[in-house]
């Protein structure tokens, strides 16, 4: 994109050139990619885009989309440069601090729902690695007409709090938040167990998509066998007096047996959900009564 090359660029213009630069640099769905950095740098929406398909862009413009075009032309991932992502058709702000929301947890949302809808009031929720806040937020988003829910959310990056109390205030819900290591942490666990936790095992890192190496490394992998957080919840819940009522986890492909395996001593029955792409993506179990 050189103004020596055209001296006046349109919408459409920069579509056609964006669809070719971004399929040549192998980035996936290149024409939405560029629609989209065009309607973050116009502000508008991608049908208003097409409203105005022969309206020139400022060089002041252009200049901000060479620089976003290069940025994602790089790997980086198109919600980093647009700082925000979508889950469960809600907005989230985002930065290289928090791990990208993906659509697959979206199966572990509709499974604590679910369980919620049969259950009494108070609930009280336990969101562990919260990251953008997104889970929690979106399961007290969608408790709000419940009898006073509590909803607690815990990481160990100061800077994903922020960014996850930043979305809590934006979506005015009240979500109670905790900076604490998983694996320093001596208070028992209580209530409902929600956790997204970082699954990738440290062989499987080194062989990950560009686009995933700008994510936090802390959320995506436990520099072991991908199991560490697994192992440690089961821990947590057997020394928390039976004042855990519920689990649920969301695992990567092909744990099944061996996170199941940990949670067997404490729950009475485990269940499976398999999310959109058939995959066995969430585990849940009620926690037995007497550990």
């Amino acid at each position: 994109m050189s103004a020596k090359e055209k001296s006046i660029w349109t919408v459409v213009d920069i579509i056609r050139w964006g669809t070719e630069y971004f399929g040549a640099k192998r980035v996936d769905s290149p024409r939405l990619t560029i629609e989209l950095l065009v309607t973050d740098v116009l502000k508008c929406t991608r049908l208003q885009l097409y409203l105005m398909h022969d309206r020139p862009l400022t060089e002041k413009e252009l200049s901000i989309l060479r620089e976003t075009c290069t940025r994602r032309a790089k790997r980086e991932p198109l919600q980093y440069i647009l700082g925000k992502a979508h889950f469960y058709g809600l907005e989230f702000d985002i930065s290289p601090a928090v791990l990208i929301p993906r659509p697959e947890t979206e199966t572990l949302i509709d499974t604590v729902l679910k369980y919620c809808a049969s259950m009494p009031d108070p609930l009280y929720i336990i969101d562990i690695g919260t990251g953008s806040g997104c889970i929690a937020i979106t399961l007290a988003q969608h408790l709000k007409h419940r009898t006073n829910p509590v909803i607690q959310a815990m990481d160990v990056s100061k800077e994903a709090l922020e960014i996850a109390k930043k979305n809590a205030q934006f979506h005015n819900v009240e979500i109670v938040f905790e900076h604490c290591d998983l694996f320093q942490r001596k208070d028992p666990l209580k209530g409902i167990i929600v956790s997204n936790p970082p699954y990738i095992s440290i062989g499987e890192y080194s062989q990950l998509e560009p686009e995933l190496m700008y994510e936090p490394k802390v959320a995506l992998t436990d520099n072991a066998d991908g199991l560490a957080f697994y192992k440690k919840i089961s821990d947590l819940i057997r020394h928390s007096d039976s004042s855990v009522q519920a689990f649920f986890l969301e695992l990567g492909y092909g744990q099944m047996v061996d996170v199941e395996n940990f949670f067997k001593p404490v729950s009475r029955s485990l269940n499976k959900v398999h999310d959109l792409s058939g995959i066995e993506r969430v585990l849940w179990g009620e926690v037995n009564a007497m550990l």
